[in-house]
């Protein structure tokens, strides 16, 4: 089967990485748009750049966060006539034959009657990417990332868009768990690979007096990190997942949760600004009880900044 499929990226103060992203994606797709969340850096010639290479760039007046960048490129590609939205971030290269594989395993999913389906990542930089049960015969995904997801136009059409509510973080979170609660499926594409930037690298040393007990490669170690404000909407956003679908979903979220456990108290023992980002952690939470949704309010970061 035929799929015409539709590329969106979203841009936020995009560089070259923007360019070369849609280098990648457009040897396999239709079509490439590209949705500006409203950038504050001037981005002028590098969206140029794009709009004369063919590719449809839409521009945001204001930073409205990536899940409405994502639901004004989506629907202008459905508009457009989109079998499928491939959704990336600016800064992830799918591998050369990554969208023939995803179609191939859609329509393998076709066959088994599965037409209500998303499809993502098998590998993320090289590591195998979280999955769990299968269906059919066909291994699902735990927590597909949003970059590098190929969604069918039956399943948004059923399901709806992503919420905007949530700004950034876990968006593509709660579109899958409201997918799986109208009969939906995160598949897994096999042998589908991308390479994705995620956070900024560090290096932690153990302080001296641990380096002797430490010798060797506990004493000191590089992993990568997010800014401290993405703890706000990682908690908040995750919490308003779990309020949401705990009770359809109780096995998924006791699992995202420990999960999620463990990543935090990493960042809090080996991170930069570990306090910032344990008042932001806790201030997410607080919001997420209290229904807050949107953009981090300006008083909360005013408050992050003043402690390290």
């Amino acid at each position: 089967m035929t799929r015409s499929v539709f590329a969106v990226v979203t841009a936020f103060n995009p560089g070259i990485s923007l360019v070369e992203t849609c280098v990648a994606a457009e040897k396999q797709v239709d079509a490439v748009v590209i949705v500006d969340d409203g950038s504050p850096t001037d981005v002028s010639d590098t969206l140029a750049d794009c709009r004369s290479r063919g590719w449809t760039v839409i521009e945001s007046e204001d930073n409205g966060g990536i899940a409405r960048a994502l639901n004004r490129g989506v629907t202008h590609a459905l508009a457009a006539g989109a079998d499928v939205v491939l959704t990336l971030d600016q800064d992830t290269i799918i591998g050369g034959d990554y969208v023939e594989r995803g179609c191939r395993h859609l329509d393998l999913a076709e066959s088994l009657e599965l037409t209500d389906v998303m499809a993502s990542a098998a590998t993320i930089n090289d590591l195998v990417a979280p999955f769990w049960f299968a269906h059919k015969g066909l291994t699902l995904a735990f927590e597909p990332i949003q970059s590098g997801l190929m969604i069918t136009r039956s399943l948004l059409e059923k399901v709806g868009l992503f919420d905007e509510g949530l700004f950034i973080d876990c968006v593509e979170t709660e579109f899958y768990l409201r997918a799986r609660a109208h009969g939906g499926h995160a598949l897994v594409i096999p042998g589908g690979g991308i390479e994705h930037l995620m956070g900024q690298p560090r290096r932690w040393v153990a302080p001296r007096p641990l380096r002797w007990i430490l010798r060797g490669s506990m004493g000191a170690f590089e992993f990568r990190e997010d800014a401290a404000f993405r703890h706000y909407y990682i908690m908040r956003n995750r919490w308003t997942v779990y309020r949401r679908y705990g009770r359809s979903e109780p096995l998924w979220c006791a699992v995202s949760i420990l999960k999620d456990m463990f990543t935090r108290l990493g960042v809090f023992a080996f991170g930069t600004r570990r306090i910032a980002r344990m008042y932001l952690t806790g201030s997410g939470l607080r919001a997420s009880m209290r229904g807050e949704t949107g953009k981090i309010p300006d008083r909360v970061l005013r408050r992050a900044r003043l402690v390290r």
